[in-house]
């Protein structure tokens, strides 16, 4: 028998006795699998080794995020001024008015319910938006002028645009703010209502709530929906 041989049946004689005497008996002994063990070890090592090599490429990555973070803290810190301005929570249908950190009014709110109607290939979905707006307008005893889905909802054919159909009083209360875009914070003669979302996208407050933000800000109030 050739030397070669003789090693290799060696080699192989001694594997399988350590396989058999030591691995198995310390595998049912300590209930650890060594051999996966060693394997998790050497994937944990190599992983490790690739994370440091990968560091100086990261850098300017890990540079441009943190650029971002600030960039973002930035904007918001500009809430935080002495200026009023109005935040509008649609999840939890709570509005505050506030000044810096300082909140001047909590408010009971209804908000878009979230809910889609369509008429032939027009659709609308009844949301409030999120974002940030502002008082572009500012209006007393305003005059609903119904869209075309308020008639739709009820079954009603639709009138022409300048029919005297479309103008409602009382529906949006005594006063109102609107933030462009179809989009009011107004009153509403549901004041039990409050708090749900059962709205068409604006934002409805009670007359005693309404009266303080509309007598408080003024044109290019910044409104903040989250």
């Amino acid at each position: 028998m050739s030397p070669v041989k003789s090693i290799g049946i060696i080699v192989l004689s001694a594997t399988v006795l350590i396989w058999s005497e030591i691995y198995y008996p310390v595998k049912d002994s300590v209930g650890l699998d060594l051999l996966r063990l060693t394997y998790q070890l050497y994937s944990t090592r190599a992983g490790t080794l690739k994370m440091r090599l990968e560091m100086p490429r990261l850098g300017p990555e890990i540079e441009a995020l943190n650029g971002s973070v600030k960039e973002l803290a930035d904007q918001f810190a500009t809430a935080f001024t002495n200026e009023l301005y109005i935040v509008v929570n649609p999840n939890s249908n709570l509005l505050s008015l506030r000044r810096g950190q300082k909140v001047v009014l909590d408010a009971a709110i209804s908000t878009g319910k979230n809910d889609t109607l369509t008429y032939r290939s027009r659709k609308w979905v009844f949301q409030t938006p999120r974002g940030i707006m502002s008082v572009i307008r500012k209006k007393k005893d305003p005059v609903w002028l119904k869209p075309d889905w308020a008639f739709l909802e009820k079954g009603e054919s639709i009138p022409p645009v300048h029919s005297p159909l479309r103008k409602q009083k009382g529906v949006l209360g005594a006063f109102m703010l609107d933030l462009g875009g179809g989009v009011m914070i107004h009153g509403t003669p549901q004041e039990n209502l409050l708090g749900r979302s059962v709205t068409h996208g604006c934002i409805r407050v009670g007359y005693d709530d309404l009266k303080v933000l509309f007598d408080s800000v003024q044109v290019g109030t910044k409104v903040f929906i989250f």
